[in-house]
C-alpha cells in the first residue's frame, strides 16, 4: 500500500506546490496583498515562492526527503505568520504538512 501512496501524494503535493509556489513568484494581487498585510514587505513572499517551487521538484529526487522536509517548514512558517499577523489560518495549510511529513516518512522507511 505504501508503495503506490508515494508517488500519488508525490505527485498531488508536486502540483499543489508549484502552483502556489509559482502563484507567489508572479505575483498574483491576492497573494501580493496577503504578504503586504504582514507588514514584512514582499521579500517573504519570493522565498517561499522559490522554496516551494524548487522542493516541489526535489521531490521526484534522490534528495526527496530533503524536499518535503522543506516543505513542511515552508508550511509551519506561512502558518505561523499567518497565525501571528494576518489572522486564522485556512485549514490547507495544516493539510499540507500532514501530507508532506507523511511523505517524508515513507521516503525514510524506503532508506
Amino acid at each position: 500500500m505504501i508503495d503506490r501512496a508515494g508517488p500519488v501524494l508525490r505527485a498531488g503535493l508536486t502540483l499543489v506546490f508549484l502552483y502556489f509556489g509559482i502563484e507567489k513568484l508572479l505575483g498574483q494581487p491576492s497573494i501580493v496583498a496577503l504578504y503586504a498585510e504582514t507588514g514584512l514587505g514582499q521579500w517573504p513572499r519570493y522565498v517561499a515562492g522559490a522554496i516551494e517551487t524548487v522542493s516541489a521538484l526535489i521531490l521526484w529526487t534522490a534528495a526527496a526527503p530533503v524536499g518535503a522536509l522543506a516543505l513542511m517548514v515552508v508550511t509551519v512558517t506561512g502558518f505561523a505568520a499567518r497565525v501571528l499577523f494576518v489572522g486564522p489560518p485556512l485549514v490547507h495549510l495544516l493539510a499540507l504538512f500532514i501530507l508532506a511529513t507523511t511523505l517524508l516518512v515513507i521516503d525514510l522507511r524506503r532508506s
